[in-house]
Parts: structure tokens; sequence; C-alpha cells
């Protein structure tokens, strides 16, 4: 691991590295409500940025892409349920419901981000390396948060080979004694002479990294949807 990159991870788990006029967030047990904020689905290409709806519903169709997206901005009827408890700061648990899909973490440390908490993963998970940060296939699930998942990686096994391992960091904002979670719906594709490929994920918590639009190749596309879930303490 490069040292600039070991700095990096340092000062991420330094639990005393939050701005001194941060102010902690609010603790208890939340639940999320019945609705949810659905910005609209936008697609992103080199050249244009396309919000109508008929043009990216047809773009769904053609692609056989169902599932990701809601197409009526506004509030609605939330597709995921979320249980939250940050009682015992050590040990922050997480349950993330959408239909027969279940995500469950545990967070154990906190830093502070404007008014956000960002909350880092207790358990590492198997990751892959970043590329040149460019989008691609293999590392939009990276570059699409602007928080993105902690990767480390170590030289292991055979010669040049990296044995890499993630951390969720997780972004809830906070709005009085309440909380949100913004949410990110993409699906990434991209064609070229040599290959083609697809890369989505559905209801990926964070925010948005907009630099990352800037990156986008002639072949490349890009639909995103942003969401924000409000959590009510029980």
């Amino acid at each position: 691991m490069k040292p600039s990159m070991l700095l990096i991870c340092a000062l991420l788990l330094c639990p005393g590295c939050e701005s001194d006029d941060a102010a902690p967030y609010p603790t208890g047990n939340y639940e999320s409500v019945a609705n949810i904020k659905n910005d609209p689905v936008t697609l992103y290409t080199k050249d244009k940025v396309i919000t109508d709806v008929a043009f990216i519903q047809a773009y769904l169709e053609r692609n056989q892409v169902y599932g990701f997206f809601d197409l009526t901005a506004g509030t609605a009827e939330s597709p995921i349920h979320v249980t939250f408890d940050n009682r015992v700061s050590d040990s922050v648990y997480f349950r993330s419901v959408s239909g027969n899909s279940a995500l469950e973490l545990i967070f154990n440390q906190v830093y502070y981000d404007n008014n956000a908490a960002i909350l880092l993963g207790r358990d590492s998970l198997p990751g892959f390396p970043a590329d040149d940060g460019e989008l691609s296939c293999s590392n939009v699930g990276i570059n699409i948060r602007r928080h993105p998942l902690l990767t480390f990686c170590d030289a292991s096994g055979m010669p040049g080979a990296l044995v890499c391992k993630t951390r969720y960091r997780m972004p809830v904002a906070m709005e009085g004694d309440r909380l949100s979670l913004p949410v990110i719906s993409y699906r990434f594709s991209t064609r070229t002479s040599n290959a083609n490929c697809a890369s989505g994920e559905r209801y990926a918590y964070g925010y948005l990294n907009a630099d990352a639009l800037k990156t986008i190749h002639t072949q490349d596309t890009l639909l995103v949807q942003t969401r924000m879930l409000v959590l009510e303490r029980k």
C-alpha cells in the first residue's frame, strides 16, 4: 500500500479526527417512515444529460432493466424498510430490507462531514482494488459514492497479486431529531469493439459523487436515481 493511502486510512480511522464544532448525531432506536423522496431518474452520456421520462422508459425496456428505478419523481411508497439503533456508539446496528433482499451491518466508528455523520463499518468484506478513477464496470460501485467504501489491499500469494478488503462507509444526515439516509440506484454500461459490460446496484447508501460524472466516455451510459429516506425515533 502506498504511504499516501496509509495516511488517508489513518485519518479516516482516527476516532478523534472529527471537527471540534461538529454536534454528535442524535442517538436512539430508529425506523424508516412509510414514504421515500425520489429525485428524477437521469441518464448521463458523454455529451448529454437526459431526464425525459418517455426516453428513459424506452431505454430501460430496450435494455431489459427492471426494478432499479422509480420513474415517478417526488414522494412515493418506500421500497426500503430500515431499522437503525445507535444507542451504543461502538456497535451501531443497521438493517435494510427491500423485497427479498436484506443488508445487515454494524458500524463502530464515526466522523463528521458538515451535517452528516459518516459511519465506518466494523467488519471487513472482500473487495477489489480501485483503478484509475474513471468510471468502468469494475469501479463504478466505488466511484459513484461521495464517501466510497474504504478499501485496503496487501500483496499476498502469487507475485503481484493483491488481496483486498473493504469496509462500508455510510453517511447519515442529521435533521434535528430525525435522521435521513441518502440512497443511490445506478446502472452503468459501456460498449466497445472489444467488450460490452453492465454493472448496477439498487439502494446503495450514500451521496452521489458528482465528479464521477465527468469521467464518462463516449461509449458509456450511466443511469442514476437519488433518493432520501427519513428515519424517525421509535
